[in-house]
């Protein structure tokens, strides 16, 4: 590559990062729907700007959040700075996904969970609900969470480990007037866990997207199984 051409490309690659972390401190500092279409699109966020504004919202609403989010993704670092006068805590359990997004800033507070599952086996999970408890971190254990999103683990293919256990523990993790948000309610096992554990009558609202839609769980209720 001509070395006029490289030096081309590396201001581009610059300023496209000095953009997107930009866009993600305005868009936390004033959430509305044109800041956060600029931040989705500058960042690669899948969450839709309307799913982004409904899970900011119920952030905003409760003082000095507790946020618990299981996965970590080109999201978080949005999150953590909405939540900036609370604590947020981020869930992974792919360590090298985990080391590349957590690098980008001091701000991401994140720790590592395994669950030693398989979508494929989902049913059994469903039948067996013990079988979904899991030995999380003691950071996540010393709270009651206002607000959680599920958008992790991996759930779009048979070998992955998706989302049983961590709808399941969200749902035992939320306190009482808290906000529960899964992604991906699209998809069978998501739909189907989300019924079981959280509970229709909690469900205030649903954001659909060909992306994922997003589900909004108001723990009105205490969750099935929980009180």
């Amino acid at each position: 590559m001509p070395f006029f051409l490289l030096v081309k490309h590396l201001v581009k690659k610059v300023l496209i990062y000095f953009f997107a972390r930009l866009s993600i401190a305005i868009a936390a500092r004033w959430p509305a729907p044109r800041t956060i279409a600029v931040m989705q699109k500058l960042n690669g966020i899948i969450l839709t700007t309307d799913q982004i504004l409904s899970l900011a919202e119920a952030i905003k609403s409760h003082p000095s959040c507790k946020l618990l989010i299981f996965g970590l993704g080109f999201d978080s670092l949005f999150w953590a700075k909405v939540n900036l006068e609370g604590i947020t805590l981020f869930l992974e359990d792919d360590p090298v996904w985990m080391v590349k997004i957590t690098r980008k800033s001091k701000m991401l507070d994140a720790c590592g969970v395994k669950y030693g599952t398989k979508r494929k086996d989902w049913q059994k999970y469903l039948a067996n609900p013990e079988l979904n408890r899991m030995e999380l971190p003691q950071a996540v254990m010393e709270h009651q969470w206002d607000v959680i999103l599920v958008d992790a683990p991996a759930g779009w293919g048979e070998d992955t480990p998706g989302r049983m256990k961590s709808i399941f523990q969200a749902a035992r993790l939320a306190k009482l007037g808290g906000d529960v948000f899964v992604h991906d309610c699209d998809r069978e096992v998501e739909t189907t866990f989300c019924d079981q554990f959280l509970g229709a009558r909690n469900l205030a609202l649903e954001i659909p997207s060909p992306q994922g839609h997003l589900r909004h769980y108001k723990f009105n209720h205490p969750a099935p199984g929980t009180s």
